[in-house]
């Protein structure tokens, strides 16, 4: 995660919980905690943990943004519009302000768009498969903020 200068490196776990809860955790590669999120079966938003560097209103309400657009939470699914151009299919979502797009190409979803008055958030993802499969990697870029997320999915099954 590259935010204005500071750079911090981890792993990002999402688990459903038994409860049917969805947590997002970000640790580095020492165990040490930058954040724990949770939403609840319902997609209400809990901030469990967070180190004081992160703890900005702006800063965790852009990180729950990014978080469900990515894990498809809190989605108006009644304002859902359905665009074909060429071979990308367009899933247009309405948003308090602005829309979401998720773009497929064919049954691989490959980018969100976030808009409001302008571009705000792109995420780019390869190795998406299945619906409910994570992309091998994700790419967040804010275009109004020097403000970026990079994962890389690692397999369950890795040896290192």
């Amino acid at each position: 995660m590259l935010f204005k200068k500071f750079h911090l490196s981890g792993l990002l776990f999402f688990k459903t919980m038994d409860d049917s809860s969805t947590r997002a955790v970000f640790q580095n590669e020492m165990g040490f905690t930058f954040f724990d999120f949770e939403w609840s079966p319902e997609d209400s938003f809990t901030v469990n943990q967070i180190i004081p560097q992160l703890d900005k209103p702006a800063l965790v309400r852009t990180l729950q943004k990014d978080m469900n657009f990515f894990l498809m939470k809190n989605l108006d699914t009644s304002s859902e519009k359905v665009f074909r151009k060429g071979n990308e299919t367009l899933h247009s979502f309405d948003l308090v302000e602005g829309k979401v797009y998720y773009i497929a190409n064919g049954q691989q979803l490959k980018r969100i768009e976030n808009t409001g008055k302008s571009k705000v958030l792109t995420v780019t993802m390869e190795g998406k498969t299945a619906s409910e499969d994570m992309p091998q990697t994700a790419f967040f870029n804010h275009h109004k903020a020097n403000f970026t997320i990079q994962l890389t999915k690692l397999d369950t099954n890795a040896d290192e």
